[in-house]
């Protein structure tokens, strides 16, 4: 099963325990039947209006708008569900928070979490390639910035390739 309801590295993932990934698959599973009936009603939409000889008017375009958005609706409510839930469920251990170089606080929302972990490593290393190297070790990011990780590890290996091709 491909796990698009959220983007995660392979590393979250592993850190995941049994419930939680239970319940990543289980939105997965939500947006695929979401994302099937909605193909489900426009085809059901298009044989109607094609059947009444209708089918080229503007209303198919306005019927599959309406319908993407409600849809889109859905599944973003799916997906906010499941990272409410990651959110509050993704915590590392206090022998893992002791040892982390930047302050862990949990009751920080995602982005203010995301500003303290990159903060720290834009100013502590100021070298890209050492930068994510040292990011690539960090064992409590994975879960303290949850969502957003992906993003900065991949914001992280871009500076530092950028770093080593123009060096």
């Amino acid at each position: 099963m491909e796990i698009d309801i959220i983007d995660y590295t392979e590393q979250q993932y592993a850190a995941l325990t049994e419930s939680q990934v239970l319940r990543v698959q289980d939105a997965q599973l939500q947006k695929n039947n979401l994302v099937r009936r909605r193909e489900q009603e426009k085809k059901d939409e298009k044989s109607r209006l094609l059947e009444q000889g209708i089918f080229l008017s503007p209303i198919w375009e306005l019927y599959c708008a309406e319908l993407d958005e409600s849809y889109e609706k859905r599944i973003e409510n799916v997906r906010d569900s499941l990272l409410f839930y990651l959110r509050y469920t993704q915590k590392a251990s206090s022998e893992e928070i002791s040892k982390a170089p930047y302050t862990v606080n949990y009751a920080l929302s995602d982005v203010e979490r995301l500003n303290i972990v990159r903060s720290y490593y834009e100013t502590t290393y100021p070298d890209p390639v050492e930068r994510f190297e040292a990011f690539k070790l960090d064992t409590v990011a994975p879960n303290y910035i949850a969502y957003f990780y992906g993003a900065l590890y991949d914001t992280f290996l871009e500076a530092s390739k950028e770093a080593e091709s123009g060096a």
